[in-house]
């Protein structure tokens, strides 16, 4: 979903639209791994807390706009991102099993390699997702200006107010005074970040015990 300038905005809509993104990823597991009880490969508990951090991201951010809270929600932005692009890498990777080890050893994941040596960094990761997904880096880069303190938390305090050519700056830790129309791009923004990693997700599950289970099933 992506909100146009000019059309009336239903905020309410819009995070309940994200929520319900969220809420689809429970039926995951069950549809790739198996029912409660089912073995669970290193590999798969590492997508399986993806999901975990996507539904509580999910959570946390409405509950932030939901709250007036602005500059906090705008992070998260950046962090659901950072979901997708690690959970998207894991297609780039020769041996998902030796991954799966090292990330449940706690070690980094850039100590992770592609198929032809490259570390996965995030630069790696963001810059080869947005090939497919155009506009990402854009958003990525944007939104991490929010995660470490920057000139964005600053502009985001500064406002005009009629009669007056002088800026003001408050230090209230909401936007009380915004319109639910100021929170449309936001957002929109995580919307998406969410249905992308929504979509990681979905399909590295696919692949790890659909598509490579049949090719690698010895014929009968």
């Amino acid at each position: 979903m992506e909100h146009q300038e000019g059309e009336p905005f239903d905020l309410e809509v819009a995070l309940l639209k994200i929520e319900d993104t969220a809420a689809a990823l429970l039926t995951i597991p069950a549809k790739y791994i198996g029912p409660l009880g089912t073995k669970v490969p290193d590999i798969a508990w590492y997508v399986l807390a993806a999901i975990k951090k996507t539904r509580s991201l999910s959570h946390a951010f409405c509950v932030l706009v939901r709250a007036r809270n602005a500059l906090a929600a705008t992070a998260l932005i950046r962090l659901q991102l950072d979901t997708a692009l690690r959970v998207f890498g894991l297609s780039l990777i020769a041996d998902l099993e030796e991954a799966g080890a090292k990330l449940m050893n706690d070690e980094s994941y850039r100590t992770l390699r592609s198929r032809d040596g490259k570390p996965l960094t995030d630069a790696l990761l963001h810059e080869h997702l947005d090939e497919h997904y155009p506009g990402l880096s854009y958003a990525y880069k944007t939104t991490s200006s929010y995660v470490h303190l920057s000139a964005s938390h600053i502009k985001t305090g500064l406002s005009e107010r009629p009669g007056t050519a002088t800026l003001f700056f408050h230090l209230n830790g909401t936007d009380d005074v915004q319109s639910d129309n100021e929170f449309a791009d936001i957002v929109d923004w995580f919307d998406q970040a969410t249905e992308l990693t929504s979509n990681m997700i979905e399909d590295f599950m696919c692949y790890r015990y659909v598509l490579e289970f049949k090719q690698t099933k010895p014929n009968t």
